[in-house]
């Protein structure tokens, strides 16, 4: 069953915060690399070359993990589990670009190459947990 994002951490999948996702390989060993993360509503979206560990591991194994910090309170974060839903070629330069307006400021994605192939993998949260880091607010 699909788990929700609270409106209130949508910031962190929609400002400069790094993510970190955690795939699995073969021999069942997690594979965690920070990446550039997105939404589309509770849907998470990361876009990745498909030469890479990570897209191979989400495509043949779908159970995943991702978590992002708040940047400007390291005790404020949300982290999820879910599992890949879909996967297409289709768009990625353009959500790239998007993506490095957002964590760059640059209008264009500067890293692409001729014949690079990238993909989106859109992710179907099943449970989410979050903190909210108030330290003013904590426990004694």
């Amino acid at each position: 069953m699909p788990s929700v994002i609270p409106p209130e951490f949508l910031d962190l999948l929609e400002g400069d915060a790094l993510g970190h996702l955690a795939t699995l390989r073969a021999d069942g060993t997690p594979h965690v690399t920070p990446l550039w993360v997105d939404h589309d509503g509770d849907t998470l979206l990361v876009n990745v070359r498909v030469d890479r560990v990570k897209a191979a591991n989400m495509r043949s194994r779908p159970a995943v993990a991702l978590s992002v910090v708040d940047p400007r309170n390291p005790h404020r974060f949300l982290a999820v589990t879910g599992k890949v839903a879909s996967w297409s070629e289709d768009g990625w330069r353009e959500h790239m670009d998007a993506l490095s307006r957002r964590y760059l400021s640059l209008e264009r994605y500067p890293w692409s190459f001729p014949g690079e192939r990238r993909a989106i993998f859109r992710i179907e949260p099943t449970h989410v947990y979050h903190e909210a880091g108030d330290v003013e607010t904590a426990e004694s």
